[in-house]
């Protein structure tokens, strides 16, 4: 299916400080690619050729790069900004930081969010949904912009507001799984040379 017929642009979540991580997690390497290079080059196979990254400060980005308008906001600050410089009126959401995510995941989202009519539809595998791997309407810039205003930067609290639907993954829960510690990183590596 063509990008146009499709409607859909894609932002990727790249502007978190990775405190924990200790360095920044867009460019921590995974079978001879960055996580950013993996989550655009998902992108890429479902055939979205708008792709947002939101407030990378790294060098290696193939992607249209949108900073923060709401400094410090943490991810709802990242969609406010991409959502509003979206060429489709609908955008794929993930982070930079979940690189396990199987493509095929993210078709069933497309899918079932294209069947309603809710203004997002997140993820959920078992009883834990997702609010970083959705489908989000850029009609929500505003009422984004309006919750971050009042200093509000909940992305849970924020859809909690307007109402959403889900797509239940039949996935594995470790194909969602953030890597946030340098713990999470070395086990990811330490599990694929056991695989391999």
């Amino acid at each position: 299916m063509a990008a146009e017929d499709l409607g859909l642009s894609m932002i990727v979540l790249a502007g978190g400080r990775s405190s924990r991580m200790g360095k920044d997690k867009s460019d921590l390497v995974y079978r001879d690619q960055t996580f950013l290079e993996i989550q655009i080059k998902k992108g890429e196979q479902l055939g979205i050729d708008d792709i947002l990254v939101s407030g990378y400060r790294g060098s290696g980005c193939d992607g249209r790069i949108v900073m923060d308008r709401f400094a410090g906001k943490g991810p709802l600050g990242g969609l406010e900004a991409c959502l509003r410089q979206a060429v489709h009126d609908r955008c794929l959401v993930l982070s930079v930081d979940t690189p396990l995510v199987p493509v095929s995941e993210l078709q069933g989202l497309i899918q079932q969010d294209r069947q309603g009519s809710d203004p997002a539809t997140i993820l959920q595998h078992g009883q834990e949904q997702e609010p970083l791997i959705g489908i989000y309407r850029t009609k929500l810039a505003d009422p984004m912009a309006e919750a971050l205003e009042r200093g509000r930067g909940s992305v849970f609290g924020f859809l909690k507001k307007v109402g959403y639907g889900v797509y239940q993954s039949k996935g594995e829960s470790v194909q969602f799984g953030n890597i946030n510690e340098k713990t999470d990183y070395e086990r990811l590596l330490k599990t694929d040379r056991g695989n391999g």
